[in-house]
C-alpha cells in the first residue's frame, strides 16, 4: 500500500469522471423523452465536447502516471547513489 501513495493527487480527477459520464447519460435519456430543440442540441453538443476534453485529460494523466512509474522503477533498479549534476560537469 505504501508504494501507491503517489496516486493520491489523482484521486479527485478519477472521482470526477463517473459523475460526468453519468450526467451526460442522464441528459441524453432526458432529451430522448423530451424531444429536441436547438437549445437542447447545443447543450448536448457542449456536454459531449466536455466529455471529450475529460477523455484527453485522462489520457494525459495516464501517460504521466506511466512515466512516473517508469522513473520510479529505474530508480529502484539503478544505482542507489543519486547523481549530483549533469553528466560531464564537475561540482566544486
Amino acid at each position: 500500500m505504501e508504494n501507491l501513495v503517489f496516486l493520491a493527487p489523482f484521486i479527485p480527477f478519477f472521482a470526477m469522471l463517473p459523475p460526468s459520464i453519468a450526467a451526460i447519460w442522464i441528459a441524453n435519456r432526458w432529451l430522448k423523452t423530451r424531444g429536441t430543440t436547438a437549445e437542447v442540441q447545443a447543450e448536448l453538443k457542449s456536454l459531449r465536447e466536455e466529455v471529450e476534453t475529460l477523455r484527453h485529460l485522462h489520457a494525459d494523466t495516464q501517460e504521466r502516471l506511466d512515466f512516473a512509474e517508469r522513473v520510479l522503477a529505474q530508480l529502484r533498479e539503478g544505482p542507489r547513489e543519486v547523481p549530483k549534476g549533469p553528466p560531464g560537469t564537475t561540482l566544486g
